[in-house]
């Protein structure tokens, strides 16, 4: 099987780079690698401990969960603090139809989803770290620092406590069991008791992790407490942060690197049809430091050291870079990607990183599209820009196929989520602090350029009046509601909303963009005033979205396929956005409101949204749009031999695809970008039949008569007739 054909596993966290999670997904992407999968990371970037609004949409990020590219998921329960972001996650991963598998203790948010749940056995491994305070130190009188009253991970590590006391037939003393929250806060607590006098000093002290042992340790040397020789300090899990606090701490170590692979096994036999194997909790080992009494240390302060230094090296130079106010310094987007290409180097060991966003990104208005526009910031790298469907996962590593884990975390301000940034390795690894700080940068940047050129741009296109759109003079929404409200029906005719929606995949934002646009809907709103002439309205009812109010007798469907051949033809808009980016929908005024109309016609334009953007995903598609705005923009060409417009392909293998891509042969498309050309004329001038043809490339009329028959049904006059009839 290809690599690019390959499984892809999802590791759902909330955290990606501390010491506990680094060591999970290493055992995770190293077994998926020799099973012949894939890894992909969905991760956010603050994950508070409390719900904080102005961060809340960085979740979204899980969202892309829904991809179908997704063969199962990996969750890792303990990353995950905030209730409302585990309930996030709760509630997207009961949509998935794909195996689960959790790690780490029970979460209560996650139990309705039913997943098998693998853990180390926490009972077991503190029994055996309570047991060597009792064995190797003799002691009798140990008190013990767990989490929250009502967590399960709390009580789990309580047992083992008691059941260590017991099995040495020492009864143990449940009122020096103490409840914290597993943070430093705790630690702190705790050891100000006992330096007040307010509780007497036990021989030794069991925190049920790291962390509330470091602010144990950390008050203790305030105070000048001395450790061990007063009192003996021990915990639960280890971390690498033992190196900066001293003495250096007695820790048990859960064997997460064994737990990450048993999890990636157990998926690989769900997804191969066969029964996991029977789950046996890794053992950990103690890892002894000089907070007790051993004379035989486990002495890992080289490394750690080293991994501590590399860390403040690499901050310092992410600290001092000028990367941010750059950032924030850029007018349009080819400014933003060059200041990312020239701190790429931030971001250490990767294989590649690619900026994905929206492809409207930029206007908080509107829904997310389902196009996403990739580039990479490294510079010199091939397929450097790209588009994909919004979940599409598989063409990041078809871009870079010797990588084997994407992380993808998400790049918003506020509530408005621009889209993510996809960072690959090719080796087990995952990224550093820096990252995350790297990330922030990013999207405080993107975030200022939104606001410089929406402010450009509402500046050039605000309202002048109640009434007008004041970059087209057109009639505004409330213009246009006035115009309907006041509107005299003709008997003979029916009345109908003509909607048209532009731009469908947008641009890159720049100062340039802006213009062309603005100019593009300048000519749009040509069109559209010639297409109503002196007897019908034409308006723009919000920034993308222009409508005709037109008294007709014609069939609705000539209608909007007359507009859209006129729209074709606008010169403006094609070079800027092209053909297959727009939508037009018809909607019969028998009654109702305004409103009730207009939400009608944009639910219509959004079902043909997404037929578009279907289209878009089909291979090959990009280079192909290309021709097609070619043969609709100078239609008159095509009556030269069609291998000449193809000479730099091969034509049957083109024809072939082209024809996949829009549901149309290339030969039948030309005849109907001519005759979409010969609908303009025939609607907005009053040229013979003779000059029509010639200018749309036909030497014989009669020809060219026979074939507009045959493809509309109805003669170049009737059409004409018909349109205002």
């Amino acid at each position: 099987m290809s690599k690019t054909k390959r499984k892809i596993i999802a590791v759902v966290t909330a955290l990606a780079n501390s010491y506990a999670e680094r060591e999970i997904l290493n055992g995770i992407i190293d077994e998926n690698r020799k099973n012949g999968y894939l890894t992909v990371v969905f991760t956010i970037i603050y994950n508070t401990v409390q719900k904080n609004n102005d961060i809340m949409y960085e979740h979204k990020i899980y969202d892309f969960l829904r991809s179908e590219d997704i063969s199962a998921v990996v969750l890792l329960n303990e990353s995950f603090v905030e209730e409302n972001t585990k309930n996030k996650v709760a509630d997207i991963l009961s949509e998935c139809k794909v195996h689960i598998v959790g790690i780490g203790g029970n979460i209560p948010e996650f139990d309705r989803l039913g997943y098998t749940s693998l853990n180390t056995d926490d009972r077991a491994d503190v029994e055996e770290l309570t047991s060597h305070l009792i064995k190797k130190h003799g002691f009798t009188d140990i008190a013990f620092l767990t989490g929250p009253k009502e967590s399960e991970i709390s009580d789990i590590r309580v047992e083992g406590f008691v059941i260590a006391m017991n099995k040495h037939n020492i009864k143990p003393d449940m009122s020096k069991v103490y409840y914290g929250d597993f943070w430093l806060a705790s630690g702190r607590e705790l050891a100000d008791r006992y330096i007040s006098g307010e509780l007497p000093y036990p021989q030794a002290v069991i925190c049920a992790n790291d962390v509330m042992a470091y602010g144990m340790l950390e008050r203790f040397a305030e105070s000048g407490v001395r450790i061990p020789e007063q009192l003996t300090v021990v915990s639960y899990e280890y971390s690498d942060m033992g190196v900066y606090y001293t003495p250096r701490l007695t820790s048990f170590k859960r064997d997460r690197l064994a737990l990450g692979r048993a999890a990636a096994e157990h998926i690989h036999c769900l997804l191969s049809g066969k029964e996991p194997p029977r789950f046996t909790a890794p053992h950990g080992k103690l890892m002894t430091g000089r907070t007790c009494t051993c004379n035989d240390p486990v002495d890992n302060s080289s490394a750690e050291l080293k991994n501590a230094l590399k860390f403040k090296t690499n901050n310092d130079l992410s600290l001092f870079s000028p990367m941010e106010q750059k950032l924030t310094f850029c007018h349009d987007m080819k400014e933003f990607i060059a200041v990312l290409e020239e701190f790429n180097w931030l971001v250490r060991d990767k294989s590649n990183i690619f900026l994905s966003l929206f492809s409207d990104w930029y206007d908080t208005s509107s829904p997310h599209s389902e196009i996403i526009q990739s580039r990479s910031i490294l510079p010199l790298t091939e397929s450097r820009e790209f588009e994909i469907g919004r979940y599409d996962l598989h063409t990041y590593f078809e871009k870079v196929p010797d990588a084997e884990v994407c992380y993808l975390s998400p790049v918003f301000s506020g509530q408005n989520l621009f889209g993510y940034i996809a960072l690959l390795y090719d080796h087990t690894d995952t990224y550093e602090e820096v990252y995350r700080s790297w990330l922030k940068s990013v999207s405080i940047g993107l975030e200022f350029l939104r606001l410089k050129n929406d402010i450009k741009y509402l500046i050039s296109c605000q309202n002048i009046s109640e009434y007008k759109d004041s970059l087209t003079g057109m009639y505004n929404l409330n213009g246009m509601k006035n115009i309907y409200r006041s509107l005299k029906r003709q008997n003979d005719k029916k009345t109908y909303l003509i909607l048209l929606e532009l731009n469908l995949f947008p641009h890159q934002l720049d100062t340039e963009e802006i213009n062309r646009k603005a100019e593009a809907y300048l000519g749009v709103a040509e069109i559209l005033s010639g297409f109503c002439g002196s007897n019908d309205y034409s308006g723009r009812v919000s920034e993308d979205i222009f409508c005709c109010l037109v008294q007709r007798s014609s069939d609705p469907a000539l209608l909007s396929d007359c507009l859209e051949s006129m729209l074709m033809q606008e010169r403006h808009y094609m070079e800027y956005a092209g053909a297959d980016t727009f939508v037009s929908a018809v909607v019969p005024c028998d009654e109702g409101s305004f409103e009730t109309l207009l939400k009608s016609g944009e639910q219509s334009l959004a079902m043909k949204h997404i037929s578009l953007t279907e289209k878009r995903r089909r291979k090959n598609y990009t280079n192909y749009i290309k021709v097609r705005d070619y043969i609709y923009t100078c239609p008159e060409e095509t009556f030269r031999n069609d291998d000449d417009i193809l000479s730099a392909y091969n034509t049957d293998h083109f024809r072939r695809q082209y024809k996949a891509c829009f549901g149309i042969s290339f030969h039948q498309d030309c005849i109907t970008a001519r005759l979409a050309r010969a609908k303009y004329y025939l609607v907005s001038s009053s040229l013979s039949i003779g000059e029509i043809a010639e200018l749309c490339g036909y030497m014989d009329e009669k020809y060219f008569q026979r074939q507009f028959s045959k493809i509309t049904g109805r003669t170049a006059l009737q059409y004409r007739s018909s349109i205002y009839g």
